[in-house]
């Protein structure tokens, strides 16, 4: 995956208007020749927020909710970004499941979070549901970040979200799920922040996931940090062991 890690500039603009905080980040090459043509990747999510309140964006720092008001926070940082019809070929390289997410912009997909937990001899609504059950609720754009994994067979896939909060203003717990094409679930769990919401903590996410499934012993098997996936974060934490999930009598 080298060869696809670039050097960008991002740009991150906090806006808020008509009731919502509009989270705007652009990606520039900092490669004066762009070799990666990278064309400005740009990741936008609008989270509705009652202007009474105020948000804190970054080291205690409060943003506060008025019309028009506007933060813009510049920073450099190292990603990976691939096209639509380049992505990772990660079922070639002897790996069970796909091990990051990535999000999309104008056929471009930028590497996010790592896949944390699996599911096997069951299927994505079988899986979801049991979540639900938990008093979590089915969240979707812009309620969350589309992201997506890449599949032999289906190409890139769109997550389906659940999340113990619809808005997360004060953060909350979130799960991406995916059915892929070999019958397997996959999905990243996370805590996000409350902004610039983004995630905070992987390892207790992937925990309190698993813990749904693992207070059920007539139908679930859980192995926990079962599956290396090389897909280790320092900060958050994510130990690249993977949870498998076992659907007991299947």
């Amino acid at each position: 995956m080298q060869n696809h890690t670039v050097n960008v500039t991002s740009t991150t603009t906090y806006k808020y208007y008509n009731g919502q905080l509009e989270i705007k980040e652009v990606y520039t090459s900092k490669d004066p020749e762009n070799k990666a043509k990278v064309n400005d990747f740009t990741k936008i999510n609008k989270i509705p927020i009652s202007a009474k309140d105020k948000i804190t964006i970054l080291n205690g720092e409060s943003f506060t909710l008025e019309e028009g008001s506007e933060k813009v926070i510049v920073t450099e940082k190292t990603v990976v970004i691939t096209s639509q019809t380049d992505p990772y070929p990660w079922w070639g390289y002897g790996y069970q499941y796909p091990q990051w997410t990535w999000s999309e912009d104008n056929g471009q997909y930028a590497r996010e979070d790592p896949i944390n937990l699996a599911w096997e001899y069951t299927n994505l609504n079988t899986v979801k549901e049991k979540m639900l059950d938990q008093g979590w609720i089915s969240v979707s754009y812009p309620y969350e970040y589309d992201q997506y994994v890449s599949d032999p067979q289906y190409g890139w896939i769109l997550d389906e979200g659940v999340a113990d909060d619809k808005y997360g203003i004060l953060g909350r717990y979130h799960t991406r799920l995916w059915q892929m094409s070999n019958g397997d679930v996959v999905a990243n769990a996370h805590h996000d922040n409350d902004s610039p919401h983004q995630a905070d903590q992987y390892e207790e996410a992937e925990d309190l996931v698993a813990g749904f499934f693992d207070n059920d012993l007539n139908n679930w098997w859980v192995l926990h940090d079962h599956y290396e996936l090389d897909n280790y974060i320092a900060n958050p934490l994510n130990d690249e062991y993977a949870t498998c999930i076992y659907k007991v009598g299947s």
